[in-house]
């Protein structure tokens, strides 16, 4: 019983081990076998980070990088198979085939910030919904309303862009808080959220509003005071897709009651920046290796044998599998489609499919992850 207790735990740390690894061919030489051999795996961890960041930053940054994976050759790859060494008179040289363990070498390179700088930031695009709870009022004046958001808006650029973000300007997002404050509406669709952001090319939009307000006004023995409670999301433009919701509150003591309103947004802000910041990153991240979501809108396809016909089909095209019918209805049918190929090649893929079935499908509207497709 203790052998097989003992084989189970041998199996599971060895499928651990393989998860996120991948495997790389290369030849080391050296003055002994060993060295050959560590040599070898080295360089086999050269073509494993080539493979995560783009050559030209892997060549301004060698020095940096070598420095950082000193020492770790053998927990970062392992010896999967490997051919006799070959004496040469000089040393030994040895071809092997090794398993680097990608997942680990990222936290290693992202460590070093490389594979920030390669990426790059996303333009973001920060709207708020100005209307308040049923019941609820914001300070005593619609100016402190203002100030408000006014102030809690700028609060959030200012982390966001002290961490090298590229926020849209503060002008079209007013507007769209004027034009949603006109509909009076509490819980506004995430898709105007979207399409407003598509207007305006953000890869990004972080959207918040007020969920509640707690108490607030004068106090007898001082100043005033306010409390309240936010929801900030962060929202793919592109899918429409919520990608991280985040409830947050605060709430401030002051001599005056705009003077709590003031501390109130400006702590609120930087909370809201803040806990979003890792969600933009890991979504950039993905979007940029290129495992996103893709969404095709057919105008024209709406037939259940048409539909089908078309999933099939396009299922069949390695990488495209995971594929969906989103919603259909008014002679339009909406795929979701994961993938980890570009948006190029996923339209290339349509536009295929569509031949192949005998439809002439024309590109009408191509907006990040989204292409819209009239059959004519």
């Amino acid at each position: 019983m203790q052998r097989l207790l003992a084989l189970a735990l041998m199996l599971t740390f060895a499928l651990t081990g393989l998860a996120g690894a991948e495997p790389f061919s290369a030849t080391g030489r050296g003055t002994t076998e060993e060295a050959a051999i560590t040599q070898a795996l080295n360089n086999a961890l050269d073509l494993a980070v080539k493979q995560i960041l783009d050559e030209e930053t892997v060549k301004n940054n060698k020095q940096k990088i070598t420095q950082a994976l000193k020492g770790k050759t053998r927990k970062l790859a392992r010896v999967t198979q490997k051919g006799e060494p070959e004496f040469t008179g000089a040393g030994y040289e040895i071809n092997l085939t090794a398993e680097v363990n990608l997942k680990a070498l990222e936290k290693e390179i992202d460590a070093l910030g490389l594979m920030q700088d390669t990426m790059g930031n996303p333009r973001i695009m920060v709207l708020y919904n100005p209307n308040l709870p049923q019941g609820s009022t914001l300070g005593s004046t619609r100016a402190d309303l203002e100030a408000f958001f006014d102030n809690s808006y700028g609060a959030i650029v200012e982390v966001l862009a002290d961490k090298g973000f590229d926020v849209i300007d503060k002008a079209s997002a007013h507007q769209f808080s004027v034009q949603v404050a006109e509909t009076h509406e509490m819980d506004l669709d995430t898709n105007k959220a979207a399409l407003y952001g598509l207007k305006y090319q953000a890869d990004l939009v972080l959207y918040y509003q007020t969920v509640g307000i707690g108490r607030q006004g004068y106090w007898h023995y001082t100043g005033g005071a306010a409390k309240m409670f936010l929801r900030a999301q962060l929202i793919n433009p592109s899918t429409s897709r919520v990608i991280a919701s985040k409830d947050v509150e605060s709430g401030s003591y002051a001599g005056t009651l705009q003077e709590a309103l003031y501390r109130a947004a400006k702590d609120v802000g930087h909370k809201v920046a803040t806990v979003m910041i890792e969600s933009i990153k890991k979504s950039w991240k993905r979007e940029k290796s290129g495992a996103g979501t893709f969404i095709v809108v057919l105008d024209g396809v709406a037939e259940v044998d048409e539909t089908t016909a078309f999933k099939d089909a396009l299922k069949a095209v390695p990488g495209l599998e995971n594929i969906r019918e989103r919603e259909s209805g008014g002679g339009k049918t909406t795929f979701e489609i994961k993938s980890a190929g570009s948006a190029d090649a996923v339209k290339s893929a349509v536009n295929k499919v569509g031949k192949q079935l005998g439809w002439s499908l024309k590109l009408i509207r191509s907006e990040g992850s989204r292409s819209t497709w009239k059959r004519q």
